[in-house]
Parts: C-alpha cells; sequence; structure tokens
C-alpha cells in the first residue's frame, strides 16, 4: 500500500546532515528524532567545583552511558548538550566528554567560554562531533571568529532576541529573525550545518515554539527543535508526583515531535527513561506513514526498534 498524502510533510524540501555519524533532519518519519540531554547545569549534583571544572566522573559516565543505551535501545539519535560553567573547566570537561563517544552540543554562559570551548575542541581533535550552542543575535565577533577557527562545521541559530524580547514572540518574527540575522552570522563563523532553536520562554511558549518549528522547517528546509527543559526545570516529584512529572515532560516531548522538532533539549541527561519512549512511539507512528508514502526509513529508527515490539505484544496477548 502506498499513500500520498498522509502524516506532516514540508512543502520545502528538507536538508539532512550528518553530525558525527547521526542524521539529523529531513521530512517528519525519515529520520530518527535527535534527544540530547545536558549536564553540567546549574544544580546538577555530579558537578562539585564549577569554577574549575571538578565533577564526579564515574557518575558523569555511568549516567551518561545508561541515557545513551535507553535512547538508542528505542531507536532514537542521542547526544549530550554539555554546560561548560567556566573558561577554567573547558579543557578538564571537554578532554573528559570526548572520551565517551556522544555527539557534543558545546554550551556554556558566555561567549568568551564558548569562544574558548571552541578552540579546545579543535584542539582534543573533537570538531566532527561538535555542535555550536550557539549562534546568538548578541554572539561578538571575536566568538564567531574562534567558531570559524575551530573547524566546527555545526552550529545552532538561537531564535530568539534577548536584547527585545517583545520582538520575537509571535513565531514568525522568530523565523524573520533567523532569515534577517542569524543566516548570515552562520555564514560569517563558516558554518555549513545550521541547526534553528526555536527558543523556549516559559511553559505555555511551548506552544509558540511548536508552531515556530514548523514555520521555520517549511521556509529554510533545516533542522530545527527547541529546548523544552528551559522552561519545565521546576517540573520534579518534588513539586509534583512522580507520575504527574513523568507524564509533562514526556507528553510535551512528544507534542514537539509531532510538530516536527527534528531535535529536542529534554533536561538533565537522566530525564532519558521518562521521554525516549513517548518519543519513540511518535517516531514510530510518523516513520509508519513515512513509508506508506514512500519514503525511505533507515534501518535504525524507532519504527523498527520501538514499534514492532509494542506490534509483537498485541500479537501475543490477543
Amino acid at each position: 500500500m502506498r499513500v500520498e498524502r498522509l502524516g506532516p510533510l514540508f512543502a520545502k524540501s528538507q536538508a539532512v546532515f550528518e553530525i558525527g555519524g547521526l542524521r539529523v533532519g529531513g521530512q517528519p518519519g525519515e529520520n530518527p528524532a535527535l534527544l540530547i540531554g545536558s549536564v553540567f547545569y546549574q544544580g546538577d549534583k555530579a558537578l562539585i567545583d564549577p569554577a574549575r571544572g571538578g565533577f564526579d566522573r564515574e557518575r558523569v559516565r555511568r549516567e551518561v552511558e545508561e541515557a545513551k543505551s535507553l535512547v538508542e535501545g528505542c531507536g532514537l539519535n542521542f547526544a549530550l548538550d554539555v554546560i561548560v560553567p567556566s573558561a577554567e573547566a573547558v579543557s578538564n570537561i571537554l578532554s573528559f566528554i570526548g572520551e565517551l563517544g556522544v555527539v557534543i552540543f558545546i554550551d556554556a554562559p558566555s561567549p568568551e567560554i564558548r569562544a574558548k570551548a571552541y578552540a579546545v575542541a579543535r584542539e582534543l581533535g573533537l570538531e566532527r562531533v561538535s555542535v555550536a550552542n550557539g549562534i546568538y543575535t548578541n554572539s561578538t565577533p571575536e566568538e564567531l571568529e574562534a567558531l570559524r577557527e575551530s573547524g566546527i562545521e555545526a552550529a545552532v541559530l538561537m531564535g530568539f532576541d534577548p536584547s527585545n524580547p517583545a520582538s520575537t514572540i509571535r513565531p514568525e518574527d522568530r523565523v524573520k529573525l533567523v532569515r534577517e540575522r542569524l543566516l548570515n552570522m552562520a555564514e560569517k563563523a563558516g558554518v555549513t550545518k545550521i541547526l534553528l532553536d526555536m527558543v523556549v520562554l516559559d511553559p505555555a511558549s511551548i506552544a509558540l515554539s511548536a508552531v515556530a518549528v514548523a514555520l521555520a522547517k517549511e521556509e529554510f528546509g533545516l533542522p530545527a527543535g527547541c529546548a523544552p527543559a528551559n522552561a519545565l526545570g521546576g517540573v520534579t516529584a518534588k513539586r509534583l508526583s512522580v507520575e504527574e512529572a513523568t507524564a509533562i515532560h514526556a507528553s510535551t516531548a512528544a507534542f514537539l515531535r509531532a510538530y516536527g522538532a527534528d531535535f529536542i533539549f529534554y533536561g538533565p541527561v537522566g530525564r532519558a527513561k521518562y521521554v525516549a519512549p513517548a518519543v519513540a512511539m511518535v517516531d514510530s507512528y510518523l516513520g509508519y506513514l513515512a513509508r506508506l508514502r514512500g519514503a525511505r526509513v533507515l534501518d535504525k529508527h524507532p519504527l523498527k526498534a520501538y514499534l514492532r515490539k509494542i506490534q509483537q505484544i498485541f500479537t501475543t496477548t490477543r
């Protein structure tokens, strides 16, 4: 059976980028979603000394390996958002993370730290598995030059203007910002693999970010996504029941994927156990529809890694 008009599709041809062996982008259902977990965020218990980059190596290694295994077991792609807290911490953190065999989104609270991290990534030979996270409207010329010199080909463009928040609340205004400012900045930085982050501001704005993701993919044909974790950090079992917190994180990620999000920053790396199964089910359905349209679905895909398991449960319990 082949059905032409089935499932979400974008009229514009969709770019697919390979980063560290992972394929990101494309029409919904063709490639697995990319789930990105964070380490060394504010409050991370593994971060012992933020000023100098001291951390519990065994804890980080265990959490990353468990999350990676779980996400990939669902047929999804996994990457790590590495939030470097200080310039002094750059070398210690990146040299360790480089041993874990994951794609690294290099993140930091200031342009100066990011610039140093890009240079160190080049020194460590990590440029092919690194993504600059990211290019902001206020990124300095020095930061963009450091990114160019690093040889890192991929970067996240942050679709929001912090200097004038009211100007980029609406989804169409975020797309306009990408078109008129951020794409030019990416070109100056030598970036050839562009990911668009339609920035989340608060819980309600996740709905707007989802619409912005769809609009961005329709106009630019580039991989797009966002970070719901930026608004849902306080949604924990300390404030809600475990069931509520789990459902909120899982359903939010699934909602974004259904709107076409190619990548999702889901928060602390260990939260993968809540988010991955929900996204895998949405990806399975999207992949099934894509295959009915005649699209090629990768062998490594939730359609084959996850939905097959659910189908087997169905057939053995009837």
